[in-house]
C-alpha cells in the first residue's frame, strides 16, 4: 500500500513524529484548497492507526484531485484490511486507470483473490510480475491461488520463487508447506511449517496436526 506522495517533500520518517497531525491540521485550515497538504494529513493518520479518519480525508483529496493514485491506493489498502473487497476493487480498478505499474495490479488482484474471483486475481498477478518479477507479495498471493484452484506444481514453484526473493516470508514457507503435505512430502512440509510458525505465521491447527507438530 502506498504510503506517501513522492511529490510531497515530507520524509517518511517524519510520519511517526509527535505533534505532526496537529501541525498539518493546521497549515491545512491556513491552506484548505492544499490536497496535498491534505493528503500528509491523511497519511500521518494512518500511521496512528485512525484508519476512519484517513479513509474521510483520502476522499476529500480525491474530490480536489481526482487522479490522485496514491490517494486511491491507500483508500484501497484499508477497505482490504477492513475484508471489504469490492470497495478496494473499486480503488485499484481507478488507480490503475490512473497509472498502470505493478503494484497497483498486484493490489487489484488481491481484491480479486478476497472476492473468490480466482481466475481474475491469478491474471493480473501475472500481468504484474511480467513487468517486475522480484515481488515476494504478489509470488506468495499467486501460490495462494494456484492452491486455491488445486495446481500444486505451480504453487509450489512461485513459492519457493518467492522464498528466494525473501527466505523469511512466512506466508510463502506456509503455503509451500500446505503444497508439501499435499504432494506427500512430509519432511519439508513440516521444514516450512515449523519456520511459518518461528516467523509468526498463524499456520492452520490442522496442517500442523497433520505434520505432527501441533
Amino acid at each position: 500500500m502506498a504510503k506517501i506522495d513522492n511529490t510531497s517533500g515530507v520524509p517518511e520518517d517524519e510520519f511517526m513524529r509527535e505533534g505532526l497531525i496537529d501541525r498539518l491540521a493546521q497549515y491545512l485550515e491556513a491552506e484548505p484548497d492544499a490536497w496535498h497538504i491534505r493528503y500528509n494529513l491523511a497519511v500521518a493518520l494512518l500511521h496512528d492507526d485512525r484508519a476512519d479518519e484517513a479513509l474521510e480525508q483520502f476522499h476529500q483529496v480525491l474530490a480536489q484531485a481526482p487522479k490522485h493514485m496514491e490517494s486511491l491506493v491507500n483508500i484501497g489498502g484499508i477497505h482490504l484490511s477492513r475484508g471489504d473487497a469490492g470497495e478496494a476493487l473499486k480503488a485499484f480498478t481507478k488507480a490503475l486507470s490512473v497509472w498502470d505499474v505493478p503494484m497497483v495490479r498486484a493490489n487489484l488482484a488481491v481484491a480479486y483473490l478476497q472476492l473468490g474471483q480466482l481466475e481474475q486475481g491469478v491474471d493480473q498477478l501475472k500481468r504484474a510480475l511480467e513487468v517486475n518479477p522480484h515481488m515476494p507479495d504478489a509470488l506468495t498471493n499467486l501460490g495462494s491461488a494456484y492452491i486455491r484452484l488445486g495446481q500444486l506444481d505451480l504453487a509450489a514453484e512461485v513459492s519457493r520463487q518467492a522464498l528466494e526473493l525473501a527466505p523469511d516470508f512466512a506466508m510463502a514457507h506456509n503455503n509451500l508447506a500446505v503444497v508439501l503435505q499435499e504432494q506427500g512430502d512430509t519432511a519439508a512440509a513440516a521444514e516450512h511449517a515449523s519456520r511459518a510458525v518461528e516467523l509468526g505465521y498463524p499456520v492452520h491447527s490442522d496442517l500442523l496436526a497433520k505434520l505432527g507438530l501441533s
